[in-house]
């Protein structure tokens, strides 16, 4: 029983707010709204309404698009200027770049050689480095020197200590082949180096272009806004606006009352 009487007043109230929206858009007394003598009124402004929101769907569909093209040139544009800051930022501050091996307490990077001691770590940039192998009765050694002369040696025990059964061993192709890694890395960071200056003028170059280059969005921004003054202008809009306002009149001087859009 309880729950037919809530389907009544779910019912009831589906009712009463339909009749409250038809009364809204039909403001007057109960026959204007719901008598069929005046169906005919109804009609015309319920018609004209359509055809307003009709043209007002056409032209939002075709500026819609012009403003999504317009969006995608300047978004594009932003991401073109993003990349080429990176380009510079990464140019101007290399940093160490990708991790390219490690052995004992060298890590090597594109462009730095990690030294990694129980004291501290610091970072030797590979630019101008020199890199030597030297066998040794207990330690192989690798000779870092950098362009400003320090050398720093990284010993590789192939020997067991009686103090440090647990201490890792090297055998020496194994150091060999890092040094001639360390080597390798060694020469095209030279190379990066070389060319360098010419790739970040070449990256300052490309932005400036990038940054005055707005051809592509102010072409859009501009059939954008062309598309909205022949919109704006269009006789279809104009017409179904009047033809609106028109059976907004015929409707006020029917009931006394404004109708709503």
């Amino acid at each position: 029983m309880q729950r037919v009487m809530g389907l009544g007043l779910i019912i009831c109230a589906g009712v009463l707010a339909g009749v409250a929206w038809q009364w809204y858009r039909y403001p007057g007394r109960w026959e204007h709204a719901f008598s069929p003598r005046h169906a005919d009124a109804r009609k015309t402004l319920s018609d004209a309404r359509g055809a307003v929101r009709a043209w007002e769907r056409s032209k939002d569909q075709t500026e819609s698009k012009a403003r999504k093209d317009a969006d995608a040139a300047e978004k594009a544009r932003e991401e073109r200027l993003r990349r080429l800051d990176q380009r510079i930022a990464s140019l101007s501050s290399p940093g160490r770049g990708e991790r390219v091996e490690a052995l004992g307490e060298l890590v090597l990077f594109q462009h730095v050689l990690v030294v990694q001691s129980p004291s501290r770590t610091r970072a030797i940039s590979l630019a101008g480095m020199k890199v030597r192998f030297e066998p040794g009765q207990r330690n192989h050694s690798v000779y870092c020197t950098d362009a400003d002369g320090h050398v720093y040696r990284a010993k590789y025990p192939h020997l067991p200590s009686p103090s440090e059964s647990d201490e890792e061993l090297f055998d020496e192709d194994r150091v060999r082949d890092f040094a001639v890694t360390i080597e390798n890395t060694v020469a095209q960071e030279n190379i990066f180096r070389a060319r360098l200056p010419r790739q970040l003028k070449d990256a300052k170059r490309k932005w400036e272009e990038a940054q005055a280059d707005s051809s592509e969005l102010d072409a859009a921004r501009e059939r954008l806004q062309k598309l909205r003054q022949r919109n704006g202008s269009d006789p279809r809009g104009e017409a179904a606006e009047a033809r609106l306002a028109e059976a907004s009149r015929d409707w006020e001087r029917l009931t006394g009352r404004v109708p709503p859009r």
